[in-house]
């Protein structure tokens, strides 16, 4: 069982300066600049247009392994998927070796909106990288490797318990 906070911790407590929150926080303000950029843009959602690129980055394959290279977890994908392929830009087959298993691919239409939507998704890049200088975006990628290696340990230890 874990220690219970004292009362003084809990009063010194500055949520803001947390790992979890000032990552939670980005994460989310990216999250709807995206939605906003490709909603208006492109008709999407943040979570469609991530399985979108991460598909055609993939090329042909299951939702699990989709899930796994974009976070999102199998429903999020499912749900995703499936309002892609209602809009034609993805497509859906079964897997020959496992017939439980579903293949998405990208379409020849799904291929237009990415190229469509690239341009603002390099242009947000290049905006958010114009504010670090060269150092601290290397340091930058080394501390996300380092606490999304971390992360994972630790929610490989909570599923364990």
């Amino acid at each position: 069982m874990r220690r219970r906070a004292s009362a003084a911790e809990l009063k010194r407590h500055a949520p803001e300066t947390l790992i979890t929150f000032r990552v939670s926080v980005l994460a989310q303000l990216l999250a709807r600049l995206v939605d906003l950029s490709v909603g208006e843009e492109l008709g999407l959602s943040s979570r469609q247009w991530r399985l979108l690129v991460v598909l055609n980055r993939l090329g042909p394959t299951t939702s699990g392994a989709a899930a796994r290279m974009a976070s999102l977890d199998h429903s999020q994908v499912s749900r995703a998927a499936f309002e892609l392929v209602a809009k034609g830009l993805l497509a859906q087959a079964g897997d020959t070796a496992d017939r439980r298993r579903q293949i998405l691919s990208v379409t020849p239409a799904g291929t237009l909106v990415l190229r469509a939507g690239l341009g603002g998704s390099l242009e947000r890049e290049q905006r958010l990288r114009g504010c670090l200088d060269a150092a601290d975006y290397a340091a930058l990628g080394r501390a996300l490797a380092a606490l999304t290696g971390e992360a994972r340990s630790m929610l490989d230890e909570r599923q364990g318990e």
